[in-house]
């Protein structure tokens, strides 16, 4: 019996560090993936009472999207098969059966965190922990597409965690791009460290979507408050996929950046942190995003309306030195280009980061 006992306490002490360890390389960052693709710093794990949360946005990779109902304070998160809700007041956690479940959600940093083994678990996915190697760990969440291994995943993501951890903590490291200007590392035929910003006036179809997702790529969209109000659903999804939304103003930032934010806040539940004006009231706007802890955009290049062809956009690529941000009105036009556009960057491995207020 002593024999067994003893067994038994060697084996625990030979597995608690392997615990220890799943989550060890003491930057203490975590970042989250989803399959083969590493999210950005605003996605990240957060750990609670021993648990790892993320934000519910994460999961549209799998088509599990969120609505948030402010009225209640409830998120629902479904597919197409399943739905689950959330009451971040009571804690409460219930399928459409009304059958309650023992674990609940939480509000951080803007975002409803969702646990992700309970998660995983209720929508048929599963997930790993990967020790880093000084720049974070990495919670990988799957659906048996991936493709890489885990090793090798964090291989492949290393240069690019490098680059976010140095932005999460404000350092720089001459042997790397600076990550306001870079995305993996990438650099662009044209020169060291070239980057561009995709910015768009109006509101996306989801085939336009589809057409970003399909080169993951990451833009910006600036919005109204009547855009926000007609399609809800295209607001979390965008959110959902990892881009950013700013607030255009028309007519009166006073007015409008409220009205659009509270809109937003409803159907994504995130608060916008970009200002785009109009040329005519771009001076009145930029004062008031400075005053109301908004960051303003004024892009490099403008592209009118009337632009047919994705050439009008590549011309002025050509020979990209550093980096440069575009503001591109959506019309049937732009839906048709878009993925030439975005192609032409990728082919040219220029890096094409979404639009963040630290960039403006």
């Amino acid at each position: 019996m002593k024999r067994r006992i003893i067994s038994l306490i060697l084996v625990l002490i030979l597995l608690v560090p392997a615990v220890q360890t799943a989550v060890a390389d003491n930057s203490g960052l975590c970042f989250t993936a989803t399959n083969d693709t590493l999210l950005e710093l605003s996605s990240m794990t957060v750990f609670i009472g021993g648990s790892s949360y993320v934000p519910a946005k994460a999961f549209s990779a799998f088509g599990i999207y969120m609505n948030y109902f402010n009225s209640e304070s409830t998120a629902l998160l479904s597919n197409a098969s399943k739905q689950i809700f959330f009451n971040l007041s009571t804690g409460r956690t219930y399928d459409s059966s009304d059958t309650t479940y023992y674990v609940s959600a939480t509000f951080q940093n803007g975002q409803v965190y969702v646990p992700v083994s309970w998660m995983c678990s209720y929508f048929g996915l599963y997930y790993s922990y990967t020790s880093g190697v000084g720049y974070g760990d990495i919670l990988r969440i799957k659906n048996g597409s991936e493709v890489l291994t885990d090793a090798a995943f964090l291989e492949a993501a290393t240069s690019l965690m490098k680059n976010r951890y140095n932005e999460y903590y404000g350092t720089t490291d001459p042997s790397s791009p600076s990550p306001s200007t870079s995305t993996g590392g990438q650099t662009g035929s044209q020169g060291y460290g070239s980057s561009v910003t995709l910015n768009f006036i109006g509101l996306p179809s989801s085939d336009f979507l589809d057409k970003l997702d399909q080169y993951s790529a990451k833009v910006c969209f600036f919005v109204t408050a009547d855009e926000v109000s007609e399609s809800p659903d295209i607001i979390r999804r965008i959110y959902g996929s990892g881009h950013s939304i700013g607030i255009f103003c028309q007519s009166s930032p006073e007015t409008e950046c409220e009205q659009v934010s509270e809109l937003i806040f409803e159907a994504a539940q995130t608060r916008p942190m970009l200002i785009c004006a109009s040329p005519a009231i771009e001076s009145s706007a930029s004062s008031y995003a400075d005053e109301n802890g908004y960051a303003y955009y004024k892009p490099v290049v403008t592209i009118p309306e009337n632009a047919q062809y994705y050439t009008t956009i590549t011309a002025k690529l050509k020979d990209l030195r550093g980096y440069t941000s575009f503001l591109i009105p959506i019309t049937d036009k732009t839906q048709n280009y878009i993925s030439s556009v975005v192609e032409y960057i990728a082919s040219n491995k220029i890096s094409m980061p979404p639009l963040l207020e630290t960039l403006v």
